[in-house]
């Protein structure tokens, strides 16, 4: 070993002993490990510790060594996703608390606490600040994680793809401030009437959508009504006076099988509600 070989050597040890405190790492030295891939590797292996230690250390929940490996993994592409819709970087923390608590449903006790509070944490790297529902790239993780279960489990699935009807007119008419007020009163809406277990999110523009689990096309069709009846009746004396056209579709074998799939076929629903009257519920099947 070269002389520069011994001192590299000597100043990883001194930074894992910097890392490691006396019973658990810190918020600050797991976002530490968690950007250089050549420290964590010496960190688990001097300190015989495992990715199992790690994230338990960073959640207080306990996983075996296979599922923390696998979950370590996940919540660095997670990030990666935040980071990419974000355009900047929210950390280790941020994400592994996102992707736990509402990704992956896994942490129930959450003790992960950075420079801001988890609720805050949670909703700047989640939800889109207008609307209050989850963001594109939020949604497109958690929609590829549950066709997976669907296709582990035979879950079922289904997910509505709805537009606000004549929104351009609404930002001609009446400014595009008027246009943020009712995509900001419709997220509340949509968020008091979905079920607890559904996914909202922000699709694009004034297009959202949400995503049923363990739901069939005809109760999903029933609940995207009540949506559009909720909508209807919260703006009917409004000046807006606004209506939202609606396409549903869930997972059948052989046609749907695919996340991809599954939009295309709200898409196409949608898109024939939409030239044939709007203001309805239309569905893929």
């Amino acid at each position: 070993m070269t002389k520069d070989d011994s001192q590299s050597a000597e100043k990883t040890t001194q930074k894992l002993v910097d890392i490691e405190s006396s019973d658990r790492l810190t918020s600050d030295s797991i976002s530490e490990l968690s950007d250089k891939p050549a420290l964590l590797k010496r960190y688990l292996h001097d300190a015989g510790n495992t990715f199992s230690d790690l994230i338990f250390r960073l959640t207080h929940e306990i996983y075996t060594e296979e599922k923390a490996t696998h979950l370590w993994h996940q919540i660095e592409m997670h990030r990666a996703s935040i980071n990419n819709k974000l355009n900047r970087d929210v950390g280790m923390l941020v994400a592994a608390l996102d992707y736990l608590s509402n990704i992956s449903g896994d942490i129930t006790n959450p003790k992960i606490m950075g420079d801001v509070t988890i609720e805050e944490a949670a909703e700047l790297a989640t939800r889109d600040a207008l609307t209050g529902l989850y963001l594109r790239g939020v949604f497109d993780i958690m929609l590829e994680q549950m066709v997976q279960e669907h296709r582990r489990y035979n879950k079922d699935l289904s997910l509505v793809m709805l537009d606000i009807d004549d929104f351009k007119r609404v930002n001609d008419e009446l400014g595009h401030q008027a246009g943020d007020e009712v995509l900001r009163e419709i997220g509340k809406v949509l968020l008091d009437t979905i079920r607890d277990a559904d996914f909202p999110a922000r699709y694009g523009g004034e297009e959202i959508v949400i995503i049923f689990p363990e739901t069939t096309i005809e109760p999903a069709a029933v609940m995207a009504e009540r949506l559009r009846e909720q909508v209807q009746g919260h703006f009917a004396k409004s000046a807006a006076n606004i209506t939202v056209s609606i396409g549903v579709s869930c997972i059948c074998e052989p046609d749907v099988t695919t996340g991809f799939e599954l939009i295309r076929q709200a898409d196409k629903a949608l898109y024939k509600v939409k030239h044939s009257g709007k203001n309805r519920v239309g569905r893929n099947t």
